[in-house]
């Protein structure tokens, strides 16, 4: 639906969201934070014209391409937002905004052939890159029993033969979603290592740390000033290191810790500890793609 979008570019407002989304996309690759909703807020009413006249046409193809191009557009502002939480050290917020770019890939993946995903594919593999240098491993997911719920598009149910729509799919510019009225009973909150959604982490929760040392591999990466941007590989080697806090003598000498035993029946057994270092290495730079 991307291309689609992009082959009536004849519809002068088709043109200036195009316009407006480039700029977006500029002020990604300069890193320029300022405002990065500012081109988007712009377009609100070019993308209602937009589909005005698909539904005038009776093309309801480009009516739900305008709502996909819109969703498009609208991770390019996320995208600057997440850089800039990461750019100050908002790392626990910035989770959430990672996870809206991941799940806006995703969906409008759904409605883009392979071949015509634009950088999509390349931003998808950065976003996995910067995933996993959180600290995130566990997650909650519930299950509940559903007892009343309508569609968003024609209000019946969507469990019921009423109902023609189905969930997630697009009519005319609108997605069908189930809007849930009532939840009867919630059955069980489980833990997970790999949800559909990965908002709900679990943490410690008396883990007073400082958020640089909650985050620190993510924050050790920043620290190598990468562009964002990049992608990279990252290997960790396994590593034993000596601990700063124990004094090292001889090994059949009395442990300076005072317990009378020698050093290598006391603190000298617990004198190395494993250590993981990451390697970095640069692979290519996502290609942004001007429409």
């Amino acid at each position: 639906m991307l291309k689609y979008f992009l082959q009536n570019k004849d519809i002068s407002q088709i043109d200036t969201v195009c316009n407006h989304l480039n700029k977006t996309k500029h002020k990604l690759l300069e890193n320029n934070w300022n405002n990065p909703t500012e081109d988007f807020e712009l377009c609100a009413d070019l993308f209602s014209e937009i589909k005005e006249i698909a539904i005038q046409r009776k093309d309801e193809q480009l009516a739900n391409a305008q709502f996909i191009f819109k969703d498009y557009f609208k991770l390019f502002c996320n995208l600057l937002r997440y850089f800039e939480m990461l750019e100050n050290g908002q790392y626990k917020e910035s989770w959430n905004k990672l996870q809206d770019c991941l799940d806006a890939i995703k969906y409008i993946g759904r409605f883009a052939e392979i071949d015509n995903r634009l950088e999509l594919n390349e931003i998808y593999d950065l976003l996995v890159q910067y995933e996993e240098l959180y600290p995130y491993t566990i997650f909650a997911s519930s299950e509940y029993v559903i007892s009343k719920s309508h569609c968003s598009i024609c209000g019946k149910s969507m469990q019921s033969l009423d109902c023609p729509h189905i969930k997630g799919e697009l009519y005319w510019g609108e997605p069908a979603i189930e809007c849930i009225d009532k939840i009867d009973v919630i059955q069980a909150i489980c833990i997970v290592s790999h949800p559909e959604d990965k908002r709900c982490v679990l943490e410690i929760s008396n883990d007073t740390r400082p958020e640089k040392e909650k985050f620190l591999m993510l924050d050790q990466y920043l620290d190598l000033k990468q562009p964002y941007l990049q992608k990279v590989t990252i290997k960790g080697i396994k590593e034993q290191r000596i601990r700063e806090d124990i004094e090292v003598v001889g090994r059949k000498q009395p442990c300076p810790c005072g317990s009378g035993k020698k050093f290598k029946h006391c603190c000298g057994k617990n004198m190395y500890y494993e250590h993981t270092r990451y390697v970095v290495t640069p692979s290519s730079v996502v290609n942004i793609i001007m429409v």
